[in-house]
C-alpha cells in the first residue's frame, strides 16, 4: 500500500505506515502528512461551508447528517490526492525544513560540536 494515498477517511493503517515509515523514507512520509493535513483542512472548510446553507424539514433527518458528513470526509480525501488547494506542497516544505534542521542538531551534537 502506497503511505501517500489512504483508501478511506477512516483508514488508520496508513496512518501507522506513514510514523512506520517516516525513519527510513522521511521525503515520502512528509509528502504524505502534509496531503492528510490538507484533508483535514478542506474537511473543515466543507463542514464550516455546509453550515451557512439553509435546511429544510423535507430531507433533514440525523442519518443524512451522517451520510453527509461521510461524503465531505471521502470528498476532502479525494480533492486532497487530486492536488486539492496547494496547501499540501507548502505543508510538505516547511515539514522538511525542520526535518533538516533538527538532523543538522543531531549531527553536530554527535560529533561534539555542539554543546547538549
Amino acid at each position: 500500500m502506497d503511505i501517500r494515498q489512504p483508501s478511506s477517511w477512516f483508514d488508520f493503517n496508513s496512518l501507522s505506515d506513514l510514523k512506520a515509515k517516516a525513519d527510513t523514507h522521511p521525503g515520502e512520509a512528509s509528502k504524505g502528512a502534509a496531503q492528510q493535513f490538507e484533508s483535514l483542512f478542506l474537511n473543515l472548510m466543507l463542514r464550516e461551508m455546509r453550515k451557512t446553507v439553509s435546511h429544510s424539514g423535507l430531507l433533514g433527518s440525523d442519518a443524512m447528517e451522517t451520510y453527509q458528513q461521510m461524503f465531505d470526509q471521502q470528498l476532502s480525501l479525494g480533492m486532497s490526492r487530486a492536488g486539492g488547494i496547494g496547501l499540501a506542497p507548502v505543508i510538505q516544505q516547511q515539514i522538511e525544513k525542520r526535518t533538516e534542521a533538527t538532523a543538522d542538531v543531531l549531527k553536530r551534537r554527535q560529533t561534539g560540536i555542539l554543546e547538549q
